[in-house]
């Protein structure tokens, strides 16, 4: 690169002579001179050249023996910063929170492709084989479920979430009544959620929820059909909560209590004050909003690693309404759950979930006769690899309404995921208890396109 800059050097300096000598008259001295001239002056910017690189050289060499012989500022050198790094970097903090505590909220910026919210369309194919030819709900195939989902941030503190599924069902009891059975198709579209996430509002570790939601009372009554590890739901979710899940309107608070404060654990104490209006296929809370006093839910959440691959998760959670329109038909339920998730320290996939789920109720059948029942479920599986899992589920639960009745179930099954966004499932069922017994081999296929929601944390996905 150096001789190439030189003979650059050279030519420049050389180029008028020579321009020059072209176009004066014929030299009366020899060519050889102009030759031996203009040779001597490449020598001389050679030598020129060189001597530069050799003065640049020596510089950076000064340079680097005055940095490497400079004396290093020591911790007691400092006083008039505090003494050491420690208050050096308190101080910045400090300075850093005071400028913060000025400054006005950002505004919302959007750009205009952010005018569009994040919309995902997911599907759910579903079938049966049954031994149970009474109930319109068996040996059948439909379309379950076309659930559109909506979610944008509408300022820098505040996301909303809108989930409108399009239902076509048969009413699918699980204490099925064979002289009140119904086998016309429903075709609806509903409101699942429509609530305003506030997870900054000047409060810290403090969320909130403000529209209609999931209530947060366990685990699994969070989860949307889809999201089920299993093509139907448990059965205790079912008898208490509803054939899906218990959903209202209102608001939720949600606050995550300082881990120094608290031995570095992670706790989560969630309150929700709904409407308690339920719906009308909801066995506990089915009011129709013609009550007078509001229903209330508490949940505690612990979530702690008990080894660097096992993770264990805590619940407990109590509610209390009124069970029908009349107000006084009270409606209490406490509920605990379990949740231990296991992932390979390698990262093969080869992952275990446990979870369990306990409920009690109270409820008011009628005017002071209460009904006192319990169930609970117990979930086992282990992902495979990438895309298969397999596991199985063990249910117990009575009627929420009626403590004389009650129903098992072993229910094994296998999923596989084709990918992100399509999913297969086969599950056999062995049910029985007050009911006939039952075997049934269920059949699930769910899609998703667009923006994809996101999955429950114990999913591995």
């Amino acid at each position: 690169m150096g001789k190439i800059m030189f003979c650059i050097a050279a030519f420049v300096a050389a180029a008028p002579g020579l321009a020059s000598a072209q176009n004066a008259p014929p030299a009366t001295q020899p060519t050889t001179s102009r030759m031996d001239r203009i040779e001597q002056r490449m020598n001389e910017l050679e030598q020129k050249y060189q001597s530069d690189l050799k003065a640049r050289d020596a510089e950076i060499e000064r340079l680097k023996s005055e940095l490497a012989n400079r004396p290093q500022p020591s911790a007691t050198s400092q006083p008039a910063l505090g003494g050491g790094p420690e208050d050096i970097d308190k101080t910045t903090e400090e300075m850093l929170k005071d400028i913060q505590s000025r400054e006005a909220p950002p505004p919302t910026l959007r750009l205009p492709a952010s005018f569009n919210p994040d919309i995902a369309v997911i599907g759910d194919f579903a079938g049966n084989v049954s031994s149970d030819h009474a109930d319109p709900a068996r040996n059948r195939f439909d379309f379950r479920e076309l659930e559109l989902d909506f979610r944008a941030a509408v300022d820098p503190r505040a996301t909303a979430v809108v989930i409108l599924p399009i239902d076509r069902e048969v009413s699918d009891p699980l204490f099925f009544n064979p002289a009140a059975r119904d086998g016309h198709v429903d075709t609806s579209i509903d409101i699942e959620e429509a609530y305003l996430d506030l997870h900054d509002f000047g409060v810290p570790n403090l969320t909130a929820k403000l529209g209609r939601f999931h209530l947060r009372f366990g685990r699994w009554n969070l989860l949307h059909l889809h999201m089920w590890p299993t093509v139907d739901n448990a059965f205790v979710v079912q008898s208490f909560l509803g054939p899906e899940s218990l959903v209202d309107s209102g608001i939720s608070f949600s606050y995550v209590i300082p881990p120094r404060l608290i031995g570095g654990q992670y706790v989560e104490a969630d309150v929700e004050v709904v409407s308690g209006e339920g719906d009308s296929a909801d066995p506990v809370l089915n009011n129709d909003a013609f009550v007078s006093s509001p229903a209330i839910n508490l949940h505690l959440l612990w979530n702690h690693d008990l080894a660097p691959n096992l993770n264990f998760e805590w619940g407990g959670s109590f509610l209390y309404g009124h069970h029908n329109a009349d107000n006084h038909q009270y409606a209490d339920l406490v509920g605990t759950d379990f949740t231990l998730m296991h992932t390979d320290p390698l990262g093969r996939f080869n992952n275990q979930l446990f979870q369990a789920e306990l409920i009690y109720g109270n409820v008011d059948q009628h005017v002071a006769d209460p009904q006192h029942s319990v169930g609970a479920f117990l979930l086992a599986q282990e992902q495979l690899n990438r895309d298969w899992y397999a596991g199985m589920r063990l249910d117990w639960t009575k009627d929420a309404v009626d403590e004389h009745k009650e129903v098992y179930g072993v229910s094994p099954y296998v999923t596989w995921y084709w990918s992100e966004f399509l999913m297969f499932r086969v599950e056999y069922q062995h049910k029985w208890g007050s009911l006939p017994t039952e075997d049934t081999v269920y059949f699930q296929c769910d899609f998703v396109f667009g923006a994809h929601p996101p999955h429950p944390y114990w999913a591995a996905r």
